[in-house]
Formats: structure tokens, sequence, C-alpha cells
């Protein structure tokens, strides 16, 4: 039977592009304001502080004082998006006041994720998603006074080649599904290593996630209603070593509303793991003691049925949008400032999720996070805005010529627009130094 438990919480909000980009395009203000809807991120990020973000975090923080005063350890790690930070110190600096203090109390651990929240680390070239791990870390330490051990990738977007990138840049351990193709016939409540490396792999319990994420507040499940005292049963009766829990912290308050009685099952849940003898841990506690070793040879995430990319990369529109980010890269980094943090902000995993097509349940989530009226309409809408913005960047850089595509064992990986973005992504990696070869070409087709 389980005797411990890891429970955190993914946070994040993401600048989302204007709903009618294309319908009424703007051409006065900041970058920001003409592509990014900053009234609606408010109204957002508002809604869900009051619903949410503050009543939420002070049962936490009360919870762990509490527990201090009677003997018992109360502890929960967040995994915070850069975003969310700068929307906080927009429109909520109480809600990082809260989380300042739950840090001063050494019984919450912050983990790192890219900054941006992006898709960035299913590009062939990793240069950005390296870069926004690095901000973010930066960022951790800055508010909260902790340096990262544990490393959350956007989604819980999973491969081999990202887990061993991630130990390269010093993590002591990474979160991922429990999904069934990775774990291979084990069980998820156990702390891995990966095969011929020294992280620790921490999968997420999915079953008993959902189980607060999705199933809490459906009266026809068979097991409503929820509450703590069942859950911690549950948890305690599970075979393994200890249970990873993780869900977006908008499930207490925003998903499933107060009434629902929620923010109840998130105060009473410490006090009845502890009846049962489970003891809250923290995923750092854990690193050094792995159960298995396994291998890691699919993609996978916590998204959908499938659980893997095709969520944010699995229909042309997708595609079509992924592929007008990565054409404004360059742009963006020779002009850098404004232009450069917008840039990043169209990175974000959102706007590619908002563009999924699938029906039944997941069409269903999808829609639920989506501010647009459909994936057609966000398409309209994104597409335009990330092309919009390219041509604002090419007509400041005086460029009207095509772009050279650089390519990568048959794939297509960078792209620059002139000589200087082409030997700037050259020395960033100098695997692409073989298409200097076509580069005569180019720039005598682009003379002519």
């Amino acid at each position: 039977m389980v005797e411990r438990i890891i429970v955190g919480f993914e946070v994040h909000q993401p600048f989302r592009v204007r709903k009618d980009a294309f319908w009424n395009p703007r051409y006065t203000g900041s970058v920001f304001e003409k592509y990014f809807d900053m009234q609606l991120n408010k109204e957002i990020f508002e809604r869900v502080k009051k619903k949410c973000y503050l009543p939420a975090t002070n049962i936490i923080l009360e919870e762990i004082e509490n527990a201090e005063n009677e003997g018992r350890d109360v502890k929960f790690f967040f995994s915070l998006s850069g975003t969310f930070i700068e929307q906080a110190e927009k429109w909520g600096k109480d809600v990082l006041d809260i989380f300042r203090i739950l840090a001063s109390t050494k019984k919450v651990e912050f983990l790192s994720q890219t900054y941006y929240h992006s898709v960035t680390s299913l590009w062939e070239d990793k240069y950005e998603w390296i870069d926004q791990i690095k901000s973010h870390k930066e960022l951790i330490k800055e508010y909260f006074g902790q340096d990262p051990k544990i490393f959350e990738n956007t989604e819980l977007l999973t491969r081999k080649d990202l887990i061993q990138e991630a130990e390269k840049l010093g993590f002591k351990g990474y979160i991922l599904e429990g999904k069934e193709s990775n774990l291979k016939g084990k069980s998820p409540n156990y702390v891995y290593k990966l095969k011929d490396s020294k992280i620790s792999l921490f999968f997420r319990n999915y079953k008993l996630s959902d189980d607060i994420a999705f199933r809490f507040s459906k009266r026809d499940w068979n097991q409503y209603p929820l509450t703590a005292d069942k859950f911690s049963n549950w948890i305690k009766d599970s075979p393994g070593q200890s249970i990873l829990i993780f869900v977006d912290y908008e499930t207490f308050g925003e998903h499933h509303w107060p009434e629902s009685g929620i923010l109840d099952f998130l105060r009473w849940l410490p006090r009845e793991l502890n009846k049962r003898g489970v003891k809250m841990v923290l995923p750092s506690e854990l690193i050094n003691e792995a159960y298995y070793e396994t291998d890691i040879d699919t993609t996978s995430s916590w998204a959908d049925v499938n659980k893997d990319e095709t969520s944010w990369l699995g229909n042309l529109m997708q595609w079509a949008y992924d592929e007008a980010v990565k054409r404004s890269e360059m742009p963006s980094r020779e002009l850098g400032n404004e232009f450069l943090k917008a840039w990043k902000y169209f990175t974000t995993s959102d706007n590619y999720y908002y563009l999924f097509t699938g029906g039944g349940g997941p069409g269903e989530v999808h829609s639920y996070f989506s501010s647009y009226s459909s994936p057609v309409d966000a398409f309209l809408n994104e597409f335009y805005a990330i092309n919009s913005f390219l041509n604002d960047e090419l007509k400041e850089l005086k460029i009207n010529n095509e772009p050279f595509f650089f390519t990568k064992n048959g794939k297509r990986v960078d792209v620059a627009w002139n000589i200087k973005e082409f030997n700037d992504i050259i020395k960033r990696d100098n695997s692409l130094k073989e298409n200097e070869k076509h580069l005569k070409e180019w720039l005598k087709n682009e003379k002519n």
C-alpha cells in the first residue's frame, strides 16, 4: 500500500491573440496591443484570481500553517509558467505575495518549465526551447529564491531526447504522463530512472488525477460525490511506493466552481491523508529513490485520449500556424525588444491547442478552454496575426525576398531571411553548415 503522495499543480495563463485580428485589424498602438487581447487577458485573469488563485492558495497556506502547529507536514509543488507570473505582476500582485509566502515555508517546491509554456520542444531545433527553460529557471530564482531541480515540460510533452536534454541542463527529475506505452506494464506509483541515465522519472497517475480534474463534478459518475475521505482511501489502498497527483490549478474554483465542494476537498485532503498514514512529500525528496529502470520510446503528453503531440501538431491548420511561427523567429531575434517578446507569446501551446479539430470528449475540452467560437475561427485570427506580424518585421528590416530554408536529415529545421540571419543560425548549430552549398544559389535568386 502507498505511504507517500506527491501533489502538485500546473498554473498557467496565456497571452491570447485577439479574437478579431483578421476581421478588424488595428494598425495603432504597441505590438502587443495590435496582436494580443490585453483586455480579455486581464478579464480572464481577474476572474480566475477571484475564483481560484486567491481562495485556493490561501487554503494551502492555512493548511501548511495548521499542520505545523499540529506536528504534521503538508507539502505541495507548483509549476508556474512565466506568462502566468507576468500576468500576476500586471493584475494580481496579491497572488504573487501569497506564493512568496508559500516559498518561505519550505513546504512548497517550484518546478521549472518553459517560460512561455510553449511547443518549442517539438521543433527540430531546440535553441528556443532551451532558451525558454533557462529564462524560466532565472524567473523562479528571482521570485521565489529556489533553484528548480525538477523539470515539467509543457503539457507533459515527453520524448527520450527531451529527458536527456533536461538532464544536461542540470535537472535531477522529470515529470511525465503515466501513459501505458511509457510504463510497459509497470505501475506509475514508483520513482523510475531513465535507462543509461541518472535522472529520475515521476509518472503522473492520470486516473486518480483525472478523478479530481475532470470527474469531480460529474453527477453521473458512479463515484460521485468525491470526498477527501474517499479519495484518501483510494490512495492508501493503491499498490506501489508513491503516487503523483498533478492537475491544473484552475481545477479548484474555476473548472469546478466553489459550490461543487472542490475547495473543501482541497482543504481536507491533507488531514485525511495524514489519518491514513500517507505522507505528503515533494518530488525533489524522492530523486534518489528510484525503484525501477525504464526506457522511453514514444512521444507522450497528458492531453486527450491519444496522450501524444497531436493536440498541438495534429492537423493542417496547426502545421501551418507552426510554420508561420518558425518563419518569424529570426526577424524577431534580429529586431529584438518588443518584437522578440511578442514572437515568444506566439509560441505558447494554447495558440496551437485552440486549432484542434477532434470531436467527442477531447473536442469539448479544447472548446472549453478556447476563447474562439471554433477551431476555424481561431485559425483565421491566429494565422492572420502571425503572418501580419511577420510582414511588419520584414518591412522594418526592409526585406522583400523569399527566405532560405535550412534542412537537416531531410527535415526543415530553420528559416533565414538575410545573410545575417543565415550566419546566426550556423553559429548556433554548426551541424547546419552543410546548407552553405545552397547559399550562392539563394543569394543569386534574391539579387534577381
